[in-house]
This record gives structure tokens, sequence and C-alpha cells, in this order.
């Protein structure tokens, strides 16, 4: 229900004339916008960077922790509208910090913009949010190692880029690169040697009637990735016919690509750019049916 008055309350406030300051539930209390800004870009603008500054970023009660939560993804619903993203995130970790909501909003802005389950996803925003964490001037050099650190790897093969060019062996132990498949599209998937997750992708993959069509007239070609130390538990894999499998021998790719839960499936065009990067197979589908 909380969730639902956030919604109204946050599309009231971008939309319509109703410049009275919107009451949520557990004392969240949204901003009053000034009169005088009318446009929605005015609007959002004001909303986004004072979002926050009617919450108390001392309590950690459950009821206020469950309605900063569902706050924090209908603020995510603004960024979209604004170009205020960067001052907004800065705003909201120097209300938050030094106290403990600080790594609650760090695990919420990961929850909703950065898992890939997320509907909300946006890695763009992600970026923008943990460089915000180092812009802070009020957040301790100790607390920003692992923005940073994230950071570094967040911002390799981002989506319009091309992806790092690697090499792998097959199962016969020949060596090939990434750059060897040049096909229209490629699926580049990274796997565990035996988890359940990436058992699902490959079928979900597999699976999918458009892109097996794709890949029989050779418009799209499928590279599957093992990421193990264990060989044998490479060797025991199995992929499904047409596709490429290959095993990172040389234990490097982790210094490339964000490897940080499997499985991680990109979309590459004809020149290895990203079209999609840690995606799902429906937001493939999606891509090929527009």
């Amino acid at each position: 229900m909380l969730r639902k008055i956030l919604i109204v309350a946050v599309a009231t406030l971008l939309f319509s004339s109703k410049l009275c300051a919107q009451t949520t539930g557990a004392g969240f209390v949204l901003p009053t916008i000034p009169e005088s800004l009318t446009t929605t870009e005015e609007r959002a603008n004001y909303l986004a960077l004072h979002y926050w500054d009617e919450v108390d970023m001392t309590s950690l009660g459950e009821d206020m922790l469950v309605a900063v939560q569902q706050a924090f993804a209908d603020f995510v619903t603004i960024l979209p509208y604004t170009a205020e993203r960067p001052e907004a995130f800065r705003r909201l970790w120097q209300r938050c910090y030094p106290h403990d909501m600080f790594y609650k909003m760090l695990e919420f802005a990961e929850l909703y913009l950065y898992d890939v389950v997320s509907p909300l996803r946006n890695e763009e925003y992600y970026i923008e949010a943990l460089e915000a964490i180092r812009a802070c001037a009020e957040i301790d050099d100790t607390d920003k190692l692992a923005a940073t650190s994230q950071l570094e790897m967040l911002k390799r093969n981002r989506v319009g880029e091309v992806v790092a060019d690697f090499a792998f062996v097959d199962k016969q132990g020949a060596e090939h690169r990434l750059s060897d498949y040049t096909a229209e599209y490629v699926v580049l998937m990274f796997l565990s040697a035996d988890c359940e997750d990436c058992k699902r992708l490959k079928h979900a993959i597999d699976a999918n009637t458009r892109l097996w069509a794709m890949l029989r007239r050779g418009t799209l070609h499928i590279v599957a990735i093992t990421i193990t130390d264990d060989e044998s538990a490479w060797l025991a894999t199995t992929t499904p016919d047409r596709w490429t499998e290959g095993w990172d021998r040389a234990q490097h790719l982790g210094l490339l690509y964000d490897l940080g839960t499997l499985p991680r499936l990109y979309l590459l065009d004809g020149e290895h750019r990203v079209i999609l990067k840690n995606t799902t197979p429906s937001a493939i589908e999606e891509y090929f049916r527009k």
C-alpha cells in the first residue's frame, strides 16, 4: 500500500500543479515544490535534489527502513526526468553519512540499479551514484574505497564500447579469441561450471526460437565461457549445438570483465560493441522484437 501511495505522490508532484507537501507514511515526507517551477524538468530537478530533505537519517526502525526502501525505488523513477542526478546522489550521501542509513542506502542502490533482475536496473545511474560517493567531501576515504574499486570494474565494457578481447581454449585444447567470431550479433555469456542459475540461463537461450533461427542463419554467434579453476569441472560441462564453448584457462577474465556474480550475459554487435550488458534472455528477445 505504501508503495502505491509513494508512486501516486511522486507522479502528482512531477506532472500536476498540486504543490503541497506529500506525507506517504512512516514519517516520510516528500518536499513541497515551489509554484514558480511549472515544467516537468524543473519539478523533477527540484524533487530529485530535495527528495530526502525531511528524512530522519538517524532512524533505523523497521517501519522507517521499509518506507525508505520503497521511497528509494520511487526516487529512481524520477531520475530519467532530471539532469541533476550526480548532485541528487551527492546530497543523498551527504545527508545519510556517517549514519548506518548510509550503508542501507548503498544496499538499496545496488538492489534497484545494479541487480540484474531489478526492473529499474540502470548501470549508468549506478555509476553516477558511486561517483557521487567519491565526490562527497563528507565521506571518509576508507568508505570511498569500495565505491572506487567497483567503479573501476563497472567502467569496463560499457554499453556502446567495444568489449575487451580475450583468449580461451576449447575442449580439444585449441586456443581461440573472442575476436575470431564476427557474426552480425554475438551473445557472450560467462558461466560457472555447476551453478543452477547458469543452467537455467543456457536453457532459456537455447529454447528461444528467435535466437535459434538467427544462429542457424549465421547472423548470431553464441560464445559461452566457463569461469573455473577446475579443468575437470569445465570438461564435464555441456552446451547446445552450434554454440562455441570455452574455458578461461589463464584465469584472467576477472581483470577484464565484471564477473561478480555468475552468470553474466552480454549482447554485442558485429564490431563487438556492447548493446546490452549484464542482461537477461527476455531483454535480448525484446531488443530483437523492436
